[in-house]
């Protein structure tokens, strides 16, 4: 049966924790009994044995006085390191135990220590791993992070927790632009095809519309009027899925943003204040001017829009501090798009604002809350946005007004 990498984990550092700690209490228990012989008390007893044999085969009455009293002192020599030998071996006996006692608790102490450490250790570096590890199963099915208290680990894995949790918020966005990519190529594809189909017909239609205009009863123009507006509105919608579904075309030339919206904010109708917003020295943008002037003159309107409804609208008074008149705010500054040098434009209004249920789809083709709208335009904007390497976001409070906020590479997408 395979460990678990915690029981693994536990196993390495208990061996190499408790294994050096036992050699050094062992070799510290025998060491003595191994040294003992050199200096023991057995030791000098023989030496006293033999020295007492030798002695005892000399002729003392032959030596002279001074030998006789060098071999004395000699012999007194042997017996009090004799005795001093015994005393030693005595004390190292009775300590013996007490040596043994303190190194055999010394060895559970030092023993016991190193598995709570390593049962610490393999704590703190498994619990962290196996949760990124969990994670990474989140991440490759696209499910949230939970959101639970980390367990205890080293602050290094925290760290690489907030990294998953910004991999996981960019691998999210990821996935709805290329979701919403892939829907909008198949979208392009289908508007193509949709506006192909319907200039076939609209050609010969309102040619025959306009020669019916020339012979008709009077009773009868107000249904080719019926007639004619309708089929100009199909032409109208099938312009717009035309547009939708080619790419912008032409060459990239550098943008100046703040005279753009200059230029827009002298379009707004009359009731509406226009403010504008702009730094010195913002940066060009690199991108198809026609293009990108129709899209944010369509945010533009459609703030106006709004602010119109809103005055409109009597049952929605203006709150203490907020002007009654509709305004429309379109400022520019420079930004960064993670690590992209970016212009980011803000068109702000306090018109009706959009209500909650809506605002998830307000971009999507053909939707519309408009009573004569075609649902196309934001989607437009959307897709001339993108085209350009850039983003596009919207936050809107219902009675309070609407922000677009877009983002710009400054370098050509």
């Amino acid at each position: 049966m395979a460990l678990t990498f915690r029981r693994r984990i536990f196993l390495w550092l208990v061996a190499v924790s408790a294994v050096p700690a036992a050699i050094a209490i062992a070799a510290s228990l025998f060491s003595p009994r191994i040294a003992a012989p050199v200096g023991g008390a057995t030791a000098w007893e023989t030496a006293v044995t033999s020295w007492r044999e030798a002695r005892d085969a000399l002729d003392v009455r032959a030596l002279s006085p001074a030998a006789r009293a060098a071999v004395e002192r000699h012999s007194d020599e042997l017996s009090n390191s004799v005795s001093r030998a015994r005393q030693a071996q005595t004390i190292r006996t009775a300590f013996s135990g007490i040596l043994a006692a303190v190194a055999i608790t010394l060895a559970v102490l030092v023993a016991g220590g190193a598995i709570r450490l390593a049962g610490h250790l393999s704590r703190q570096l498994s619990r962290p791993i196996e949760e990124l590890i969990a994670w990474t199963g989140h991440l490759m099915r696209g499910e949230p992070l939970p959101d639970a208290p980390p367990p205890r680990g080293a602050p290094e894995f925290e760290v690489l927790r907030d990294a998953f949790r910004r991999m996981a918020v960019e691998l999210e966005r990821a996935r709805a632009r290329e979701v919403e990519a892939a829907a909008l190529r198949a979208f392009r594809e289908i508007a193509r095809q949709v506006a192909h189909e319907l200039k076939n017909p609209l050609t010969p239609m309102r040619f025959a519309v306009s020669k019916l205009k020339e012979r008709a009863a009077p009773g009868d123009l107000e249904l080719i009027e019926i007639v004619d507006g309708e089929s100009a509105r199909i032409e109208q919608m099938a312009r717009d899925f035309a547009e939708l579904g080619r790419l912008p075309e032409g060459p990239t030339a550098p943008v100046d943003m703040g005279e753009l919206l200059e230029e827009l904010a002298k379009s707004v109708p009359d009731g509406i204040r226009a403010r504008l917003e702009r730094p010195t020295g913002l940066p060009m943008v690199v991108a198809q001017y026609e293009p990108l002037r129709r899209a944010f003159q369509n945010l533009l309107l459609n703030a106006c829009d709004a602010c119109r409804h809103r005055r409109a609208d009597a049952q929605m008074p203006s709150r203490p501090g907020e002007s009654a008149q509709g305004e429309v705010v379109l400022s520019a500054r420079a930004a960064t798009n993670g690590a992209t040098p970016s212009v980011e434009v803000v068109i702000t209004d306090n018109g009706m604002g959009i209500s909650p249920d809506v605002l998830p789809h307000i971009f999507e083709p053909y939707f519309t809350t408009k009573a004569h709208g075609t649902g196309l335009g934001l989607a437009l904007v959307r897709q001339t946005i993108h085209d350009h390497g850039g983003t596009i976001a919207v936050a809107s409070e219902p009675g309070r007004g609407t922000t677009f906020t877009v983002t710009l590479p400054v370098a050509p997408a």
